[in-house]
């Protein structure tokens, strides 16, 4: 019975994570090229994860409990897009300096999303380090990033990861205004923003 008990709960948890990562899939949905953007980028950060954890990096934090709640919280770092404006999202050239600093309030818009719709559904660890990523994926690593402008270690973990999670696919993918790039192509990128956008050792763990 207690075997019941916990397989009926599990069952429970998945079905929940599903509805999640569909309405997640629905908002990214609206730029009519994401589609497998959640899915790409949840896995990048897995990957990401154990490629750092394999070599020594953070493994006091990269739990397997850890690892885990970054890929499963992972689908929700673009939430706050609902609330961009369609001519924006679709936008197939480059934003204005009005329209990127609208833009730019979407992770404030997700971490908002994230309380009132999980506070009291989801554990509260698993809403934490969704508002982590949400709020941080668009940090860089020498303080250019926004919304806030924190660098280096100030800003967390899994927040660091998801964001060159975010632009691995971004890069690969094709978008409306830009092909995909080549994978040698990309890790040049990589390489040349090694300690300005991203940490030098999860570039190396990109590579």
């Amino acid at each position: 019975t207690l075997e019941d008990v916990y397989s009926s709960n599990k069952h429970i948890k998945n079905v929940q994570r599903k509805i999640i990562r569909s309405f997640a899939n629905l908002v990214e949905s609206r730029d009519s090229f994401t589609g497998e953007h959640i899915k790409r980028t949840t896995k990048y950060v897995e990957l990401i994860a154990r490629e750092l954890l394999s070599k020594g990096i953070y493994a006091n934090d990269l739990t397997e409990k850890n690892i885990e709640l970054y890929v499963n919280a992972a689908p929700l770092h673009d939430l706050g897009k609902i609330h961009v404006p369609d001519y924006i999202l679709c936008k197939p050239s480059k934003f204005t300096p009005e329209e990127y600093e609208m833009m730019k309030v979407h992770p404030y818009e997700g971490v908002k999303l994230i309380e009132e719709n999980l506070t009291g559904v989801e554990e509260p660890e698993y809403i934490e380090c969704a508002k982590i990523m949400s709020l941080y994926h668009h940090e860089k690593w020498d303080g250019t990033g926004y919304p806030n402008g924190i660098k280096g270690i100030d800003i967390p973990l899994c927040a660091r990861i998801m964001a060159a999670a975010d632009v691995l696919d971004a890069l690969l993918s094709k978008r409306q205004y830009k092909e995909a790039m080549t994978i040698e192509k990309t890790m040049d990128i990589f390489m040349e923003s090694r300690g300005t956008h991203f940490e030098p050792c999860i570039v190396d763990a990109i590579i």
